[in-house]
């Protein structure tokens, strides 16, 4: 149902819905969001200290979409916190910033939160998050499909993060909670042992040991 809100200075009524409607919870899913102010130069010059000795890491010196060698003019998706070529990271562009937000390792200037993000990250555990449940049949971009920005680069990279057709379960936050690795399978609910029935008849009378009974049992 919808209410009206008292009027405003400027004489226009706002319809809200009853109750705290305005605002949603944060959930898991959603990871933190990054900074927008512009790094001063001191910031910048530590963070690209920084991101240099991150694009040396196994994992992160080749692109995280495709083949293609990284370099100190790579590029990287700050919020998914992984590092690709200047072919994919059009791509990413166009997937938009609340999908994929690109920045340039040496042509702008990086926030301390940004970098943080890359450290949580790297190829390695991006790769495994949204590469989880690819299949032998799902086709991967080779170096001529990214030089040439396909459509098999362009559908692979749209499925991968739009889609999210192959990524793992549970949310990234829950991933790296669980050391980069997919969340625990729920454990099976607990069951009350079975009763087992009594070997014994319900009518054969039990034997008695003591020696009262024993001796009346064999008689005089």
């Amino acid at each position: 149902f919808l209410r009206k809100a008292p009027l405003r200075a400027s004489g226009r009524r706002v319809c809200t819905y009853d109750g705290l409607l305005a605002q949603k919870p944060r959930t898991m899913s959603q990871m933190p969001s990054m900074s927008n102010y512009k790094a001063d130069a001191k910031e910048a010059d530590r963070n690209r200290k920084r991101l240099m000795a991150l694009i040396k890491r196994p994992g992160n010196n080749r692109c995280a979409d495709c083949p293609a060698r990284l370099a100190q003019n790579a590029w990287a998706s700050v919020n998914l916190g992984s590092f690709i070529c200047f072919q994919c990271s059009g791509i990413h562009r166009n997937l938009g910033v609340h999908i994929s937000k690109v920045r340039s390792l040496n042509l702008d200037s990086w926030n301390d939160d940004w970098v943080a993000q890359m450290e949580r990250w790297g190829n390695t555990k991006a790769t495994a998050y949204w590469e989880a449940n690819i299949g032998p049949n799902d086709r991967k971009p080779t170096l001529e499909d990214s030089n040439a920005q396909n459509h098999v680069h362009k559908a692979f990279i749209r499925d991968k993060y739009e889609n999210k057709r192959w990524a793992a379960n549970g949310s990234q936050e829950e991933f790296l909670a669980n050391g980069g690795g997919p969340a625990p399978a729920a454990p099976p609910a607990a069951h009350s042992p079975a009763q087992r029935p009594s070997s014994r008849s319900a009518s054969a009378p039990l034997a008695c040991s003591c020696v009262s009974h024993q001796t009346a049992e064999l008689g005089p």
